[in-house]
């Protein structure tokens, strides 16, 4: 929590990060004081590099504040309780396309609004007591002790201190499987995975007899895209640079939505985000608009070949079907900030400007640009349509054991 003394063989190494990174990542905003961040899910965690030099340098530092299953009333808390311990000037917001939807605006178990600052004196109360919660709990007692335990048998340390997950260590874990399945193997299971996710998805949407559409609001409840329009406003009273992009998955998860009759919600969620933008734009005419980048397409970083099958070669830009590398990371950016690296040229093809004049043009290529990749990658969408009906082979069949990881 504290890290007031880190003494090596004693309690540098702190294993307690990999379960709490929601509570570890709101100490490090009180500790570091950053004045720009990344915002966003474990996409944004792994593939966003708090040291691109694309940021204005009087935002640093920067810290990667981006986690796993972030919802965006979270994101929000988190840049409310960022600007409260120091003003911030620049926020990189990375979004999902099932952010930008009628759904509920919730927050996961572990996620305790009460340790996050806000403005205002009125907090400091309630913030001391959570403090004093986690600081006397049974957890966090045991949780010390695990870290004096494990000092001499200490793992290779993923959690960077700018708080961004690397990759390169992550992935290598006895625990994630990635070297087991082999990196075609483990592409295929995440493959799986995302099938079960957004099938979860469609079945809680139907429980609550709401459509996924991302039409206005008729009720008084907030949804996910109310907390985008929020961390908008908010942004553009303080004065902070807020840019925002939607995540450059792999191809296979465009697939698996469209399989699943999901396309309709991927499209309606971007001319959401546009119209979000467009009207906020108007609203101040002398302001520079709040940019919308979309990597998300089909484009020659998301359609990278897998590797072939028994193949231990890794891929160039991606981990699995969800999780973009530094590489990737870093070409974002470049997008984002106008940056032209020499030794980093970005595809052309990679990245769209999201605007009023621009979003059904895009989207009538993203259509025509999927039916070239089914003609051109027949075996790939055959491999997804079989995950969605459910007659795809299982890697228990070969004796590997199932896992689930963190989206």
């Amino acid at each position: 929590m504290y890290r007031l003394v880190a003494l090596e063989g004693f309690n540098a190494h702190k294993p307690a990060v990999d379960h709490r990174v929601r509570l570890v990542k709101a100490y490090d905003v009180r500790r570091l004081r950053p004045q720009g961040i990344i915002l966003g899910t474990s996409r944004s965690h792994l593939g966003l590099r708090p040291s691109h030099e694309g940021w204005d340098p009087a935002a640093k530092p920067v810290y990667n504040l981006a986690f796993d299953g972030a919802t965006t009333k979270e994101m929000y808390q988190y840049l409310l309780h960022t600007h409260a311990v120091r003003p911030l000037r620049q926020v990189v917001l990375g979004l999902d396309t099932y952010h930008a939807t009628l759904a509920p605006a919730t927050a996961r178990p572990d996620f305790d609004p009460h340790l996050l600052d806000s403005p205002g004196v009125l907090a400091l109360p309630s913030l001391i007591r959570a403090d004093l919660k986690v600081f006397t709990s049974l957890d966090t007692l045991r949780a010390s002790l695990a870290t004096v335990r494990s000092q001499s048998d200490r793992e290779p340390q993923w959690f960077a201190p700018d708080g961004q997950r690397l990759g390169e260590v992550f992935f290598r874990r006895a625990g994630e499987h990635f070297k087991q399945l082999g990196p075609r193997g483990y592409f295929e299971e995440i493959d799986r995975l995302e099938v079960g996710f957004k099938r979860e998805g469609q079945l809680a949407a139907n429980a609550r007899g709401v459509g996924r559409t991302a039409q206005p609001a008729t009720t008084a409840s907030e949804t996910s895209v109310d907390y985008i329009r929020r961390i908008v406003a908010f942004c553009r009273a303080q004065g902070v640079d807020l840019r925002i992009f939607i995540a450059p998955e792999h191809a296979h998860q465009l697939e698996i939505t469209a399989a699943i009759a999901e396309w309709a919600t991927l499209e309606n969620a971007k001319r959401a985000l546009v119209r979000l933008l467009a009207e906020d734009a108007a609203q101040h005419p002398g302001a520079p608009p709040i940019p919308l980048w979309d990597f998300s397409g089909y484009s020659s970083v998301t359609t990278e070949a897998l590797p072939k099958s028994g193949s231990h070669a890794e891929m160039e830009f991606y981990w699995d079907s969800s999780h973009f590398k530094d590489v990737v990371g870093d070409f974002v950016l470049d997008r984002l900030f106008g940056l032209s690296h020499p030794r980093r040229a970005v595809s052309p093809d990679f990245g769209v400007r999201l605007t009023p004049a621009t979003i059904e043009p895009l989207l009538a290529r993203l259509r025509a640009d999927q039916l070239a990749y089914r003609r051109s990658h027949p075996e790939d969408v055959k491999w997804i349509q079989s995950l969605v009906d459910g007659i795809a082979p299982h890697p228990a069949d070969s004796g590997i054991v199932a896992f689930r990881r963190p989206r």
